[in-house]
């Protein structure tokens, strides 16, 4: 996999299914390296993954776990207008954790929407306990059971949460993989989509606290850092800790394509030497959508119409085989420039049966075949018949009797009828000879004739 992958999650549903080699290939597809350890790009219109790089590997989510945090709070609150006061326990049990936090004071009643915003425009541990307490009071564990439930359902096995906030632990992990699913999730709440594209909030005066606003902690939302602006992004969600490195989950839309974006273990470094610390999640995400946006345009890369093989078929009226060509009408990302007329498509061979039995419908599914650009796979696809072929009866009669009289199962019967019939021919036989009549002649011997000859004497 060189210029990018196919992959059919499915899952399941699912981006879950996703899996690529990190060999580094993408490198010959940017302009620039990847400085993240864990990096992916992919397409949410076909499920097409652009650019990986060790994708399945297991490593901390910093903040990115908010993202999960997030969804099971939406799937739960049924009126986000609704006001929580935050305990105090809430607060103190990140006292001395050196957390992100917004600023919420015990017993401060605060909606869930805004707490939603703090958590996901500020990055607030602070809002991840309180929402948590919202949602299982001081049953911590029952929060995080329901976080790691939600990663379950959504086919993804890679990943698993201890806590709601994302503070380094080392049974806390997930994938680019799985997190490219995660974020996909949550993006169909509108909220989550609404607040995860803002630069910027302003909190409402609360019992505790004059009005004031909050901004975002992820750049490539800003027109004002142009080595980090992405000009198409909707919305991403940040996170960095010592162990996590720099990391960003964002999703990006122009001309009717649409990405997500995962980077994950980045630097923290001055990688143009101006003297100023770059975010490498934050240059791997705008380097990959721009790359994207630039290059690539969505092609037939499998036309209905083309013939790529052909099977052989038995008792085929006026034809013993028949042609192959894809089930339907593909599409995939190909670099401006390449149609169908630049791409391969050859039959899978393990997939293909020696041969088909007539009759064969147009349309019958027969086998896979892959579709390949400069000997890259990208794509897999169903390959079916191109024409009806009927039976033809006084062929499968003469094939019929020919099969019969020279399969294994006939000769056997014939051997095995010889030796019946050979033994019945013996036991007659033996049968006869034992019932033949005893004669009631006496049997003389020649001493006989001479003792008869002295007694005339």
């Amino acid at each position: 996999m060189k210029k990018f992958i196919c992959v059919l999650f499915a899952v399941v549903f699912t981006f879950g299914a996703f899996s690529a080699a990190a060999n580094g290939e993408y490198s010959d597809y940017l302009d620039v390296p990847l400085y993240s350890e864990c990096a992916m790009l992919v397409c949410t219109d076909n499920d097409e993954v652009i650019f990986s790089k060790n994708i399945n590997k297991q490593t901390m989510p910093a903040s990115l776990t908010k993202v999960i945090t997030a969804s099971v709070i939406l799937s739960e609150c049924e009126d986000l207008d609704e006001m929580f006061t935050v305990p105090e326990s809430c607060l103190t049990e990140l006292q001395g954790t050196g957390s992100s936090l917004a600023g919420l004071k015990a017993g401060e009643s605060v909606s869930i929407h805004d707490l939603l915003c703090c958590l996901l425009i500020h990055s607030g541990n602070d809002a991840a306990t309180a929402l948590a307490c919202w949602s299982t009071g001081s049953d911590r564990q029952a929060f995080i059971d329901k976080m790691n439930a939600l990663a379950e359902s959504l086919g993804c096995v890679n990943s698993h949460f201890t806590n709601v906030h994302g503070l380094d632990d080392e049974d806390q992990y997930v994938t680019c993989a799985d997190m490219a699913v995660f974020f996909e999730n949550a993006f169909k709440y509108e909220t989550f989509a609404e607040i995860c594209g803002m630069t910027s909030y302003t909190l409402p005066e609360s019992n505790m606290q004059k009005e004031r606003t909050i901004r975002t902690t992820n750049f490539t939302l800003m027109p004002g850092y142009k080595d980090y602006y992405c000009k198409y992004e909707q919305g991403g969600k940040t996170g960095t800790t010592s162990g996590a490195g720099c990391c960003l989950v964002s999703k990006a839309s122009n001309n009717g394509y649409n990405y997500i974006a995962v980077c994950m273990n980045s630097i923290k470094e001055d990688i143009d030497n101006d003297y100023v610390d770059e975010n490498g999640a934050f240059v791997d995400t705008k380097a990959m959508y721009d790359w994207a946006f630039g290059n690539l345009r969505l092609v037939p890369i499998a036309s209905s119409a083309r013939i790529v093989g052909e099977v052989p078929v038995r008792y085929g009226k006026d034809a013993d085989r028949v042609t192959l060509c894809p089930g339907s009408n593909s599409y995939g990302l190909m670099p401006k420039g390449v149609d169908e007329s630049g791409l391969l498509i050859e039959v899978i061979d393990d997939t293909a049966p020696e041969r088909l039995t007539a009759p064969v419908h147009k349309g019958d599914y027969v086998c896979k075949g892959r579709v390949l650009f400069s000997g890259d796979v990208i794509a897999e696809i169903d390959l079916v018949s191109s024409s009806d072929i009927k039976r033809s009866f006084l062929s499968l009669f003469g094939t019929t009797i020919e099969d019969i009289f020279s399969s294994p199962v006939f000769k056997a019967l014939v051997a095995a009828a010889a030796v019946v019939f050979l033994l019945l021919v013996f036991s007659r036989r033996a049968a006869k000879k034992k019932s033949r009549p005893k004669s009631n002649y006496e049997t003389l011997k020649q001493s006989d004739f001479a003792k008869k000859g002295e007694r005339k004497k």
